[in-house]
């Protein structure tokens, strides 16, 4: 599995920087203050029941002493009774000393104002120049135990599980960068766009107009209409029906008249006929109409030059 570092990276700085706000320190001071109280609450009771325990020793210890030693039954039975109560004050102890290792210690207000006062500077310290990579490592220690990475490749997402040191957990999903060849794709938007336009515009055309709509290409360039050539060709747009059903082309003119394309294109730069162009590159479109045809008739039926030619 690889994936970028620095994704990962910053989305784990955010959520550090967001558990160390001060709201939040507050929030968290105001929890462990609620902690600290429970803890005094159980220690309590475990003060209770060792002196319970101590008192139980006692007693049973005082009986002893009291019994006629002659007695040898009784004195067995009550000298039993009393190891059981040190055994059962011995163990209490221990548990008592093993619950006190495992509660929250006890914050002072003094240690609470330089926890308080490191959050402040906090984000300042962690951004700045002068702190190492190191550094922000041992920091990240300190906070977080460890960090879960499952890499959801259909999503193009990382799911990522942080767990803190204070056994609490927070789920992140870290979304990845598009790869180069979806990058520069164009988004099927744009391409519908494009095959809207083509029905009634050039590719000239069709540049000018995504230029006036602010759009873009993905590499955040302006449209050309060498763009829109490579686009319509990509996704097999077909051009725009723009010649009307009674022009010809320069090849169906020179067809009719049985003459060389060159002739056709005289006539045309001498404005013998009447064409129709939609820019410098585009193709000419010829309307002709009956006088015009007998016109170019006579035209090569007189043409001594035209007949050499042929």
């Amino acid at each position: 599995m690889s994936f970028r570092c620095d994704l990962l990276d910053a989305a784990v700085s955010e959520e550090v920087l967001k558990a160390l706000r001060p709201a939040e320190l507050q929030l968290a001071l105001a929890a462990l203050q609620e902690l600290e109280a429970r803890d005094q609450a159980i220690l309590r009771q475990w003060q209770m029941r060792l002196e319970r325990a101590e008192y139980e020793v006692a007693l049973a210890e005082r009986r002893y002493q009291e019994v006629d030693p002659s007695n040898r039954l009784v004195a067995n039975t009550l000298e039993r009774r009393w190891n059981e109560t040190l055994l059962h004050l011995q163990d209490l102890k221990k548990q008592a000393a093993e619950c006190q290792r495992q509660e929250a210690r006890v914050f002072t207000p003094e240690q609470k104002a330089k926890v308080l006062a490191l959050a402040r500077d906090f984000p300042r310290l962690w951004h700045a120049p002068s702190t190492q990579a190191k550094d922000r490592k041992r920091m990240l220690r300190l906070l977080i135990k460890d960090i879960t990475v499952n890499k959801l490749i259909e999503q193009r997402q990382l799911s990522v599980h942080i767990r803190w040191q204070g056994r609490a957990c927070t789920d992140l999903s870290v979304q990845l960068p598009p790869k180069a060849a979806d990058r520069f794709r164009y988004p099927s938007a744009e391409v519908d766009r494009i095959r809207e336009l083509a029905r009634r515009l050039t590719k000239a055309e069709i540049a000018d107009q995504l230029n006036r709509e602010g759009r873009r290409t993905p590499k955040g360039l302006s449209f050309t209409a060498k763009a829109i050539h490579w686009i319509c060709w990509r996704y097999e747009i077909p051009p725009a029906q723009l010649k009307k059903k009674e022009e010809l082309t320069v090849q169906q003119v020179a067809e009719q008249f049985g003459v060389g394309i060159g002739v056709v294109h005289y006539w045309i730069k001498h404005h013998i006929i009447q064409t129709r162009r939609l820019n410098e590159r585009a193709a000419y479109w010829i309307t002709l109409n009956t006088e015009d045809e007998q016109k170019l008739r006579e035209w090569v039926r007189n043409s001594s030059r035209i007949h050499s030619d042929s």
